[in-house]
């Protein structure tokens, strides 16, 4: 049997789809009943009006750090697939990050190792390569740097996953980019393809890696099915300026004007610290933190190549991937 925490997340979701396919007896941890919904609405763009599929997977409600839920939840598992975590760059949030994505998944790993759990992979982010990108994407040895508490807890993640190898815990460790696919509009990718359907003026300078989120899947799937493990891949099939990924959403999307104009760094400061001063008013949630804000005029890159020398798998083409998540999207322009 197969594990999934985080199982009615956006990757989560597509995974399940991915694994049931396959035929493959899933067992899947949530903890927001509301969510499954969003789950439903990937599986119809699997399995169009066929609900049959969803009724497969095995449904478990519960928190990674309830160590009780989740220990009797591995019974009879062979294979976890980690994808539990929290995305937020406030630093007033590291708490809860490190309580998630590092006290969580070490709690996932120690129950693992009780339960005789095989195999575990965990599904990190290029963010925990820190600062040092060059450095680290490559292999090397040394401490990565951090901006982002998001980064620096991911990290911790990976640590506690090592230590999980160390106890004799099979483990993969997988740092995709910016996952591009359909469904849960109104995040990730998502929100990508909502800002370039409002036709904005302005763009941000920087730019990061990308990946289909099928590719993901595919990866993982493949990599948990070989004989080889305690290994670590990065998941990154095209890199690319946040201008030339908007530009191509927007080809995708049908809009009319795409950015024109590079954001200076100062209005981007500026848009934060306002926006901090409205989150200390409202007590409410920054949507512009500096590490956010520093991200968008970084330019990253990123070597995702070996991971396809690995499996014989390869990255789907960008065009490609937009031309299939923008025509699901509710933001297309149809007239």
């Amino acid at each position: 049997m197969i594990f999934v925490t985080g199982a009615s997340g956006f990757l989560g979701a597509h995974l399940l789809a991915r694994l049931v396919e396959n035929k493959t007896h899933v067992r899947a941890y949530y903890r927001n009943p509301k969510r499954l919904q969003k789950v439903r609405e990937v599986f119809n763009y699997y399995f169009p009006n066929d609900p049959s599929y969803f009724e497969l997977i095995d449904w478990v409600k519960g928190d990674i750090n309830d160590a009780y839920t989740l220990s009797k939840a591995l019974n009879g598992v062979e294979q976890v697939y980690h994808l539990a975590g929290f995305i937020n760059f406030e630093w007033r949030r590291y708490d809860q990050l490190k309580q998630t994505n590092t006290a969580g998944t070490s709690n996932v790993v120690n129950c693992c190792l009780a339960a005789g759990v095989k195999r575990l992979c965990y599904i990190s982010s290029i963010a925990a390569l820190g600062q040092n990108v060059g450095l680290l994407d490559q292999g090397a040895t040394g401490s990565p740097e951090f901006k982002d508490p998001y980064g620096l807890t991911k990290y911790g993640g990976e640590l506690e996953v090592w230590r999980g190898a160390q106890e004799g815990l099979e483990v993969l460790i997988l740092r995709p980019g910016v996952i591009l696919g359909e469904g849960y509009w109104h995040s990730g990718s998502g929100f990508l393809l909502k800002f370039v359907s409002t036709q904005p003026k302005w763009y941000p300078p920087g730019g990061t890696g990308f990946v289909d989120v099928k590719d993901v899947v595919n990866f993982s799937i493949h990599l948990m099915q070989q004989p080889k493990y305690n290994l670590t891949y990065t998941l990154v099939g095209h890199n690319m300026t946040y201008l030339e990924v908007l530009n191509k959403i927007g080809l995708a999307l049908g809009v009319k004007r795409t950015p024109k104009w590079a954001t200076p760094l100062w209005v981007g400061l500026l848009a934060h610290y306002l926006d901090f001063v409205r989150a200390l008013i409202t007590r409410g949630p920054q949507k512009l933190p500096k590490a956010y804000i520093h991200a968008m005029f970084e330019l990253n890159q990123y070597n995702g190549a070996s991971v396809q020398t690995e499996t014989g798998l390869s990255y789907t083409g960008l065009e490609q991937t937009l031309e299939r998540v923008c025509s699901r999207a509710p933001y297309r322009i149809t007239d």
